[in-house]
């Protein structure tokens, strides 16, 4: 199946019936006729994907990527050319298992400009401060409905449970590892339940960073002690407003492709987040608050 940056592609089987002097093809598990467009026949035969003589333990894995651009492509042959050393230390010579990784990890540099602003210029209050990047991530498989709706419904549940916690007065480290096996055991639960009731996409929360997800708790049930719910609240929609933002930027293929073609542009950001480091001005959301001195 030809999707975007995947590795370890699992090898699916179709089954032929020559019918009417042709070969038809059908999906044993579920009957239907035709290959998907998306998918890509890589061998037909009794025999297996690859064979291996004088050994044994032979294990074939597929990992796939997405040339938009042929540009790119004449590009890489022009400098296999003309400047083969710059090619050997660039991220295009790296296998395609390894590029599908930073196809992900360029983009975090991207989530936390983002968040830079999000915090520093417009003045919007988040729960930790990598926490948004991360939970957008996780919404790259989970899609933005998706994963806002499985991470909501965790995050109540941890802190309903967290806040029980309290009453037993628990140090620190036996509190927060309680409230990652609680984690554990509720994405597991909800994986179950989603799946039993056909919904596929349930299955995804195992990627959200449960580490990430049991700091938010503690830090919530302390902020809901301290401050109340409401500012409690105000945060945490605050954090999803973050990683939505974050995730609708990331997800663009224009971004991503062209981090990942010149990752020199990441020194760019790195020069915008140093100067938003300076800024000691007014947030955006802070103008009516400060509305008369600003008159002033």
């Amino acid at each position: 199946m030809l999707e975007r940056f995947r590795r370890d592609m699992p090898l699916l089987h179709w089954i032929e019936v020559f019918i009417e002097k042709e070969w038809q093809s059908y999906d044993p598990l579920t009957g239907n006729e035709g290959i998907p467009d998306d998918y890509l026949p890589w061998w037909k035969g009794k025999g297996s994907l690859v064979q291996l003589k004088g050994g044994d333990g032979l294990h074939a894995t597929l990992s796939i990527d997405l040339n938009l651009e042929e540009a790119v492509r004449s590009a890489i042959e022009r400098s296999r050319v003309r400047n083969p050393f710059l090619l050997d230390f660039s991220l295009f010579s790296l296998p395609i298992k390894t590029q599908a990784v930073y196809h992900v990890l360029l983009l975090v540099p991207v989530g936390a400009f983002l968040l830079v602003i999000l915090r520093n210029v417009v003045g919007l209050k988040t729960f930790g401060t990598f926490m948004p990047v991360l939970i957008a991530l996780a919404f790259r498989e989970t899609e933005l409905l998706w994963g806002l709706v499985l991470f909501s419904i965790i995050i109540a549940l941890g802190l309903s449970i967290r806040l029980y916690l309290e009453h037993l007065k628990l140090l620190v480290v036996p509190r927060l590892a309680s409230v990652l096996i609680i984690v554990v055991l509720l994405m597991a639960v909800l994986s179950v339940l989603t799946h039993k009731l056909g919904m596929e996409r349930g299955l995804s929360v195992a990627l959200f960073p449960m580490v990430i997800i049991t700091m938010t708790i503690e830090r919530m049930s302390i902020l809901w002690e301290e401050l109340g719910p409401v500012e409690t609240l105000k945060q945490g929609i605050g954090s999803m407003i973050a990683a939505s933002i974050t995730y609708l930027v990331m997800s663009m293929k224009y971004i991503d492709h062209v981090i990942y073609v010149f990752p020199v542009l990441l020194l760019l950001l790195l020069a915008g987040t140093i100067l938003l480091g300076r800024y000691t001005g007014y947030r955006l959301l802070e103008l009516r608050r400060f509305k008369d001195l600003t008159l002033n």
